[in-house]
């Protein structure tokens, strides 16, 4: 029997920015942690396990959290997808620089694609 093939998404053009993207994670004034941010396919299975199917491929934005030194503000590493239904609220958030962390929220100071890339680098997101 052939393989199933995953379908392409279409292309979320909200999600421009945020494709490789990164920033300072600030509480106040002071530097508490970095972002990482980078835009990925998700597929779903559907049907009996005979005759699964890829379906609903969408984009969504994974991040990870790391921590900047002592700090009891952010835990030293987290991260998360960001599922389709808070995309949106998401999406305003992150384009007014706020991020929100188990029910609190930290200011971002975004940084410039040579940074980005060396932080997702530090990361081991090294795909392009």
């Amino acid at each position: 029997m052939p393989r199933r093939e995953r379908p392409e998404p279409q292309t979320d053009t909200r999600l421009d920015p945020y494709r490789r993207a990164a920033a300072r994670v600030l509480d106040g004034d002071e530097v508490v942690g970095v972002l990482v941010i980078r835009v990925t396919t998700w597929w779903w299975q559907a049907g009996p396990f005979w005759r699964r199917r890829w379906v609903d491929a969408r984009e969504l934005p994974e991040w990870a959290l790391m921590s900047v030194g002592p700090t009891e503000a952010v835990p030293d590493f987290d991260d998360g997808i960001i599922p389709a239904e808070a995309l949106d609220q998401e999406l305003r958030d992150w384009s007014v620089g706020v991020f929100e962390l188990r029910g609190r929220y930290f200011k971002l100071d975004w940084l410039d694609e040579a940074e980005a890339d060396a932080l997702h680098g530090k990361h081991g997101w090294t795909d392009l």
